[in-house]
């Protein structure tokens, strides 16, 4: 009986219409030792999901971002790291959010005006659409200017704590993240933060 710790467990139960009352039940005495071996299960798996939650959201304001390697949609590979030494705007999107598909004119309107030290990329959640050939047809009939990477597998957007569409980070040219802006951009807006580098 020393090895022993009582534990008490409160159950709220329902009855049936005709007897609406609630009953407690008493939870029988939990051994000590296995009680202990669940707090520390339960311990580890908090302390694995926040530091799994850190990792992946780790694309922050002042934080360098990460590198990835996108096919774009012209079945070329683009790395991160190549828009190195230039000011980048990286621009997370899908074809079905509304609001992205308002702000395309202002993004290719900024990437007619942006000066040659700025680069645009959009990068498609080409995993919550119907097919990469729909983003593909998507893109040539939106007259998309400049270059989009498909994140095929969700990938990329699941690195940089994607929650909410459309997503724009301003990149500065060694490569932090200067600014993170969740819902639609204009020209004017994204012409000011890249103003800033």
């Amino acid at each position: 009986m020393a090895n022993t710790l009582p534990l008490y467990i409160p159950f709220l139960f329902l009855g049936n219409s005709s007897n609406d009352t609630a009953v407690e039940m008493k939870v029988i005495v939990m051994n000590r030792k296995r009680f202990m071996k669940r707090m520390i299960l339960v311990l580890l798996v908090v302390s694995f999901v926040t530091t799994n939650n850190q990792v992946v959201n780790a694309n922050n304001e002042g934080e360098q971002a990460l590198d990835f390697t996108l096919e774009t949609s012209k079945e070329q590979l683009i790395k991160l790291k190549s828009f190195k030494g230039k000011t980048l705007v990286l621009n997370f999107w899908t074809t079905w959010c509304t609001y992205c598909q308002e702000e395309i004119t202002e993004l290719n309107k900024f990437y007619s005006e942006k000066g040659e030290d700025i680069e645009l990329m959009g990068v498609n959640i080409t995993s919550s659409e119907q097919s990469k050939q729909a983003v593909v047809q998507f893109i040539e009939n939106a007259q998309i200017k400049f270059l989009i990477g498909m994140d095929i597998n969700g990938d990329v957007s699941k690195k940089y704590g994607i929650i909410g569409i459309p997503t724009t980070f301003i990149i500065d040219k060694s490569g932090v993240i200067k600014k993170k802006i969740v819902g639609p951009v204009n020209a004017t807006m994204l012409h000011h933060a890249t103003s800033q580098m």
